[in-house]
């Protein structure tokens, strides 16, 4: 995605914070998962420059398989960018961003856990403020499913979407209703979701509720030369 002005400074204040963790000369990586030369990838380059061959694995394994709080700490900043960067091409962010839980972040300094939420606030709204595209729809379940394996509580963000505004951020909400199985009150939470029902519930309602589909209505008839507009529109019940 592109990154707006308000993500970078996030991205660069959670490399400040989070600068003081060092790397330890051993991050005690699963022997049955992981190799020695795994091990020496992650010694290569200076943090910054490390690429998504460098850090896919150990995004993947981190607190599961390798190493712990002080190195997943260590690589946060980098990952959370690269995340930003690349998506679904690195690492699902499902998968990025559910470590935070199992690192059990809400016991972190608070100066720490501001910046992650300091960043979490500026990546959803430069997510849902991209360029609407193909596929945006699931791309955008994608990084809100993400966004809930780490904060649990998905109503602010949920407020966010439904207060703002801009063009793009109109047609994104329709092109994720259209896209996505929220607006069938029979769908069921799947793959990552399974692991935050709760979450995937509010979404749902949350798109049948009355502000969504007041707002599609109007969207629907600002846009309606978009199909995708139409089929979210009409897809509410």
């Amino acid at each position: 995605m592109e990154e707006t002005p308000e993500l970078r400074l996030a991205i660069e204040n959670l490399y400040a914070i989070f600068a003081s963790y060092p790397l330890r000369d051993d991050t005690n990586a699963c022997p049955c998962c992981h190799s020695p030369d795994d091990e020496k990838r992650l010694h290569g380059k200076p943090l910054r420059k490390m690429n998504l061959d460098d850090l896919a694995e150990y995004a993947t394994g981190a607190l599961s398989v390798w190493g712990d709080e002080t190195d997943f700490k260590h690589f946060l900043p980098r990952i959370f960018e690269l995340s930003v960067a690349h998506g679904q091409e690195f690492v699902d962010p499902e998968m990025v961003f559910n470590k935070l839980h199992l690192g059990e972040w809400r016991y972190w300094p608070d100066a720490e856990q501001r910046a992650v939420e300091h960043f979490f606030d500026a990546l959803w709204r430069c997510i849902l403020d991209g360029q609407p595209h193909e596929y945006y729809g699931w791309e955008i379940e994608g990084w809100l499913c993400g966004i809930a394996h780490a904060v649990g509580d998905l109503s602010p963000y949920l407020e966010t979407w439904s207060v703002m505004e801009t063009e793009n951020a109109r047609l994104n909400l329709a092109a994720f209703i259209a896209d996505t199985d929220f607006a069938d009150p029979s769908c069921r939470a799947t793959a990552y979701w399974e692991e935050r029902a709760e979450s995937f519930a509010e979404v749902g309602a949350w798109v049948r509720g009355i502000v969504v589909k007041e707002k599609m209505k109007t969207i629907a008839a600002e846009y309606s030369q978009y199909d995708f507009v139409e089929r979210a529109y009409i897809s509410l019940p």
